[in-house]
């Protein structure tokens, strides 16, 4: 997606205007309401400007989404590196897992593109979500700390839903999950975004874990607003009737007094019935089979009554936090498509590992017995066409993965970037910067390893040279992830030659993830400077090795040993293992998604640091291969797999 794209999307998002409310007050109702402080449905949402939309709070910061392409025979199961997950589907659409915030994100996505959204945002609750799960790279989503108060949650909020609107197609809807803290605030600015006539359900659900009280009524439920983008939203109800609640005396009639049965009937009247918006959905418990330890995690039973009601077979249903993936998780099996979305490296990992295995299952692993002619079970595989899932990063991007991508799709990442045009005409510049042609760009090579060569650069120069008027300076950029010693002397003769000669023109050298590049980037967004995850170059942790040692029979203990983050102020905040590797595809022993234990830091307070260490029995003996994945803070992801012999 290049900058052109990008503003066009920027355009329909400011053009959108606030939908026409019904008028659900009579005059005296409202000559009584100048006076009162109630909520009126016909003001804007908190945050929002005419023309403006929210830009003017959260200005648009064009960034590319880094989507790595990795040309691999189609026969390939999985990508190194969990890139590009491939089953065995090769003609569907690519499901979406996306890193990065998620606003960012949703200003990317084309316009009515999405049939379902349902997302669980904080909740206004208080809490440092930073000290319960460690990653810094997920603060953005999770830090529920709000210093503006209610005003400052609820225009952060109602920015993200205001572009969920815009991505919404007119048939789709969302279900925002809240609670006590804020649901009542947030359905006021819902029915300004989305209009007081297109609210459809507040949903209860009950559950009974959480901390007991005997000072107040015991808080055992949260609630779930559910809105159409208009008044033609996509509902199934046939997809989730449930056994009707009847006492036994009226089952009793209805199975043995036909009259009674026939007349039931005549009603629209069945033993099955649409369940009320008070619903009863256990949490996951300590040993459920979809538990993944994730925090805020909530069961798949609730997620599929939604996207069973709101969305059909080949929709494409979105989840903005995702976190542990619940929600595309119960879309995969559904056979929706999807797209998720969250600012933490830990979470994409924990989330693909889970979906992974999800197909895996329904492309071929799933069984199922069936009696044979002689009365002897056999076993029968079912085998289901299960889509890709590809992995992009945007605001955050892993510098390693820049390898993979193609010398063009590199030159439009850096040009979308810097804000710039790309160069139509015949010439060695990539592009230029607005106004006008006064900053004429090369890019250099999209190999992280790589340097431009002089000849490129002695090219570059004597092009703009041959360009030059009097009077006007050209300031050209060079831009790049390294610079040998050889171009920065080079560089150093060409500015003593434009000296000399008096030039009106200035020659940068910018590497593309330094300092300086990120401050000319975000130098036109001032309200954006402390956006510490927009344009975030991370790299790769590092494994030396992989330790074993047996301790009992089939039974080993396994460390990674040297594992380091080799990001600036990085350290390691997540482990997991995979016993039985298949090369390029990992996928987590079920107790070691989340391998992590809290630590204190004197400078840096309370933290999560990965456990390194894991142990396992193995079923028998012979040759494995095993791998361990690890991430940091900021970003970073790398997996070592070594072949072992049991």
């Amino acid at each position: 997606m290049n900058y052109q794209d990008l503003q066009k999307i920027q355009k329909e998002s400011t053009e959108q205007v606030l939908p026409q409310q019904k008028k659900v007050l009579s005059a005296a109702d409202k000559i009584w309401r100048k006076t009162s402080n109630l909520p009126d449905p016909t003001h804007p949402p908190m945050g929002w400007k005419d023309g403006k939309g929210y830009d003017h709070i959260f200005p648009w910061i064009h960034l590319p989404r880094l989507h790595p392409k990795n040309h691999l025979p189609a026969e390939a199961s999985v990508q190194a590196g969990g890139d590009t997950v491939i089953f065995n589907d090769q003609k569907s659409p690519a499901n979406q897992l996306m890193l990065g915030d998620n606003l960012e994100v949703l200003r990317t996505l084309q316009t009515e593109s999405i049939d379902l959204i349902y997302i669980d945002p904080p909740f206004f609750s208080g809490r440092n979500y930073n000290v319960i799960w460690g990653d810094t790279n997920e603060v953005r989503s999770f830090y529920d700390v709000w210093e503006g108060g209610i005003d400052s949650y609820l225009v952060w909020l109602n920015a993200r839903l205001w572009e969920m609107r815009r991505v919404l197609k007119k048939t789709g809807s969302i279900y925002v999950h809240c609670d006590w803290h804020a649901s009542h605030y947030i359905k006021t600015e819902m029915d300004k975004i989305f209009g007081y006539q297109n609210f459809v359900s507040e949903i209860v659900w009950s559950y009974s874990w959480g901390v007991r009280t005997d000072k107040r009524w015991n808080r055992k439920h949260d609630v779930i607003l559910m809105y159409g983008k208009s008044e033609i939203f996509n509902f199934n109800a046939e997809d989730v009737l449930e056994e009707r609640q009847m006492s036994e005396g009226t089952k009793n009639r209805l199975k043995y007094k036909g009259a009674l049965i026939k007349d039931f009937n005549k009603r629209g009247d069945s033993e099955m019935a649409l369940p009320s918006d008070v619903w009863y959905v256990a949490t996951i418990n300590g040993m459920a089979e979809e538990r993944i330890g994730y925090p805020t995690q909530k069961p798949e039973a609730l997620l599929e009554k939604i996207i069973r009601a709101s969305s059909n077979k080949g929709d494409v249903v979105a989840d903005f936090f995702c976190g542990g993936g619940t929600t595309l998780a119960v879309a995969q099996k559904l056979k929706r498509g999807f797209i998720g979305c969250d600012s933490s490296r830990v979470a994409i990992s924990v989330t693909l590992d889970r979906l992974i295995k999800i197909g895996e299952e329904m492309s071929g692993v799933k069984s199922n017995l069936h009696k044979s002619e002689g009365g002897q079970e056999k076993l029968g595989i079912q085998f289901e066409k299960v889509p890709n899932i590809e992995i992009s990063y945007l605001g955050v991007y892993p510098t390693e993965k820049f390898a993979s991508i193609s010398q063009d799709e590199f030159v439009d990442f850096v040009l979308t970037c810097y804000g710039a045009s790309k160069n139509t005409a015949e010439g060695i510049a990539n592009g230029f910067r607005p106004p006008g042609q006064s900053e004429p760009i090369m890019v250099g090579p999209s190999d992280p390893k790589k340097s431009m060569n002089g000849k490129e650069v002695k090219a570059f120069f004597d092009e703009i040279k041959s360009r030059l008027e009097p009077n006007k300076l050209v300031s050209a950029k060079i831009i790049g992830w390294r610079f040998d010693r050889q171009i920065v002397e080079y560089i150093k003769i060409l500015e003593k030659y434009i000296e000399k000669h008096m030039l009106p023109l200035k020659l940068d050298l910018i590497p593309l993830d330094s300092k300086e590049f990120r401050a000319r980037v975000l130098q036109r967004y001032p309200d954006a400077n402390e956006a510490e995850f927009f344009l975030r170059f991370s790299k790769a942790p590092v494994i030396g090795d992989i330790k074993m040692k047996k301790i009992g029979e089939l039974e080993y203990e396994f460390e990674a040993i040297d594992a380091l983050s080799t990001n600036e102020d990085g350290w390691l905040v997540n482990c997991q293992w995979d016993f039985d590797y298949q090369e390029g595809h990992f996928a987590a022993d079920k107790d070691f998604v989340l391998s992590r234990e809290k630590v204190t830091d004197k400078k840096k307070g309370e933290r999560f640091k990965a456990i390194l260490k894991a142990s396992h029995t193995f079923e028998k003996s012979g040759e494995v291969t095993i791998a361990c994945k690890i991430q940091d803070n900021l970003a970073g992801e790398i997996i070592f797999s070594k072949k072992v012999k049991i």
